[in-house]
């Protein structure tokens, strides 16, 4: 009978610490009827009750990823235009060669700049 009573405690605080976590961690904009503070202090005060009522009234559902809106959901680098840098003309395909011939050509007047300093060369 002891060993029923110590693992219904221990899942009753395993499942409120899960729920102030979640709780504590939700953007403010997932969370709904009341503030986030009240239902930290509601899940802490009411343990499991609290965490049932978080579960039930308190988070809205999550978005769907396939919700094809393409908004404020999370984009890897490689659909971010700005981390691949500057666009290419639109009858035009860029390519490393242009990068490359862009690249030397810097670096050609960087040191073609650098040689007036008034000694010959060597």
């Amino acid at each position: 009978m002891v060993r029923l009573w110590l693992v219904i405690v221990v899942a009753a605080v395993a499942f409120t610490v899960f729920a102030l976590i979640d709780c504590a961690t939700m953007p403010h904009t997932r969370v709904r009827s009341l503030r986030k503070g009240i239902w930290v202090l509601l899940i802490v005060v009411l343990p499991v009750l609290g965490g049932v009522l978080w579960f039930l009234l308190g988070r809205t559902p999550a978005v769907p990823r396939g919700n094809g809106g393409g908004g404020a959901g999370y984009r890897g680098p490689e659909d971010d235009p700005d981390f691949l840098g500057g666009t290419t003309p639109p009858g035009r395909k860029s390519d490393d060669k242009d990068q490359d011939d862009a690249t030397l050509r810097s670096l050609e007047d960087q040191f073609h700049d650098g040689d007036d300093d008034g000694r010959p060369d060597r």
